[in-house]
Order: structure tokens, then sequence, then C-alpha cells
């Protein structure tokens, strides 16, 4: 399933298309304190995040957000659609901000369902400070989407390897959303449009992990998977957000989790947690926190983050009210900046009952 944006654009159907947010129209408008003892001076420097001025404004259309092992916070941007597409990091305390990665393919003639704007999507980085960002655009075969960029010049075809291996056994498409590094020499990679998560060394070579070609097996709707965000956890389990496309009507879709083995063996999911169309997870107080993106292309302000203590669990609203939202980083105060692309911001936002 390739992944676009949801809202009332050209619609030129794919067999594996769904819907996500990507940015439509132009836009109106060194390190996180390792503790952050003093919560107002966090506060302060994130007060203007989403229109005036403060570090998280002035983005194009911020796609994806991630607390870097620096503790900066990595943003990627698609910028306007013209190749001008940017991984960047954010020092929420001094106001800093790095461009890591520059000039990403970013395409407003993408044809996806729903969406004209496409490019650069998940990053991640390692603690040597490596960043790796995810390029996607399953309607431009050749043109340089559907990869993986690294900032020490790796380039993975993930579109080839769609190619020659297609995971899923259906339409040759490759769309990959998100990033996440393997906490050791590699990068995993959720593909939404070939249902699959790969890993990517750092010599380029790309295997399958997993295969979600349905989430009917893990308790879902019965819809392709569509894997958006990724979150590794520090014993190494992998978590998957399975969006499962839109609109998100007939059931639940599922976050999963994976323990992918060291042989390179493939891992089998587990259902952890459910939601309408989940499209992000992190490590929540206890459990999970999902980024629910809340319904089909027409839905606003249906956007909502649960927490979720245990697979059973149907998760605590602890945020509502988020418009179409796609990226989501919790901050050390216990906060979390959710990126809503289609109004080309970033929000920090408080959990309701959770002190």
């Amino acid at each position: 399933m390739s992944l676009s944006a949801p809202g009332p654009g050209r619609a030129r159907h794919h067999p594996k298309t769904s819907s996500i947010p990507q940015r439509r129209r132009p836009p109106a408008g060194r390190r996180l304190l390792a503790a952050v003892a003093a919560a107002g001076v966090l506060g302060a420097a994130v007060a203007g995040c989403g229109g005036g001025p403060g570090p998280l404004a002035g983005f194009a259309a911020p796609r994806a957000v991630r607390l870097a092992p620096d503790g900066r916070l990595l943003v990627t941007d698609l910028g306007t659609g013209r190749g001008d597409g940017k991984v960047v990091a954010v020092d929420l305390a001094t106001g800093r901000r790095d461009v890591l990665l520059d000039r990403l393919p970013s395409t407003r003639r993408s044809g996806q369902q729903y969406a004209d704007l496409a490019g650069p999507s998940g990053a991640a980085m390692a603690p040597d400070g490596t960043v790796c960002v995810a390029v996607g655009d399953a309607t431009r075969p050749a043109a340089g989407f559907s990869t993986l960029r690294c900032s020490g010049g790796l380039v993975a075809d993930l579109e080839a390897y769609e190619r020659a291996a297609n995971p899923d056994g259906r339409e040759l498409a490759s769309n990959p959303y998100d990033v996440a590094w393997d906490g050791g020499d590699g990068w995993y990679v959720s593909d939404a449009a070939a249902n699959a998560v790969l890993h990517v060394d750092r010599a380029g070579r790309i295997r399958t992990v997993a295969v979600v070609a349905s989430m009917a097996p893990f308790g879902g709707r019965p819809a392709q998977g569509v894997p958006t965000g990724l979150a590794r956890a520090a014993d190494g389990t992998l978590y998957v957000a399975l969006f499962g496309g839109a609109p998100a009507t007939g059931g639940p879709a599922v976050v999963v989790a994976l323990r992918p083995g060291p042989d390179g063996s493939r891992s089998r999911p587990a259902a952890v947690a459910r939601a309408i169309a989940p499209i992000a997870v992190t490590a929540g107080p206890r459990g999970q926190a999902v980024l629910d993106y809340g319904g089909g292309p027409p839905d606003r302000d249906r956007g909502r983050i649960l927490l979720v203590d245990r697979p059973a669990d149907p998760g605590t609203v602890a945020a509502s009210g988020l418009d179409r939202p796609v990226g989501m980083a919790r901050l050390p105060d216990g906060r979390y900046v959710v990126a809503e692309t289609d109004n080309g911001r970033l929000r920090v936002v408080s959990l309701k009952g959770t002190g």
C-alpha cells in the first residue's frame, strides 16, 4: 500500500494505495538539556511552536519527529515540492537549528491518491551521528524516490528491492515511511507500499524483517497493514504502527511488536495496541504512546494520543483534537511534539491525567 494524503486532492487510484497526510499548500507563515531540571526553560523555548517565534516554527511541511541520541529533536520537512526536502536537528533549549540533510527529493506532482506532495518522511540518528531518512513516493519510479538516504553517502534503492523480492507478493510498489536505528550497525525501514518492515545495513544490503500484508491475523480490520511509524525499545523490540489505510472503517488497526533475530531471520509480529489509524508510536510513561490519525481523509481534529499499558488495554485518551497528526516525539518533561503536516506546524501537547 502506498501512502498518500487525505484531502480533496486528485485521485489516481493504485491497488496498493491508502491515505496519510501530506502538505497540500504552501505554508502560512544543541542539544536538549540532558535533564530538564527546570521545565519552565523548555516551556519558554517551545512556546512559539506552530506559528509564532520559536525553534519549531517555520517548517514548510513537517512530517516526522524523533529525539536523537544527543537530545536534539529531528524534524523531517517535506519542503514545498521543489526538491527541497530536508532533515533538521533542533536544540529546544537554545533554539539552534542545524540542517543535517538537504535538497532531498520532493515533488508536488506525486500522483498519489489524495496528495500531490511527497518526499522525505521519517528520519533517525545513530549514536555516531549518522542520520538516515526515508524518501517515499510510489508513483515516481526511477526518480530518486523510494530510497533510504544517509548522511554518510549511503543510498539504498528500496524500489529495486521491491521489484526483486516483492515481500508481500502483491503489486510492485515501494513507499518507505519511517526509519529506526537497529541498535547496532543498520536501520529498520517501514515500507508502506510493500507492506513490509525492512533492514538496511551500512553496506546497503537490504533484507525483509517482517511482512504485514493484512492486519486481520493481529485482530485488526481485514485490510492491508500499511506499516508507518517505528519505535525501537531498549530491549531491542521494534514497535510498528500499522496504519491500515483510510477511510478507517470495519474495525481497528493495530500496533505490532517484532523481535528481529540477529541471524537475519524474519520476525513474527504480535499485536500490542489498537487504534482507529495508528501512524506513530513511542515509549509512554509505562507502555506505549500511540498517535492515532483518527479517521479518513475528510476528518479534522479527530487525531489523538492513546496511552496503552498492555496488549488487552483499549488505551486511555491522553490528548485529543489533533488535526490529522502524522509524527510524535516525547520530550524529557513528559510533553509531546506532534506534527500536523497539512497545517504546516508542530505542536507541543501536554497529556491529560499524567501529572
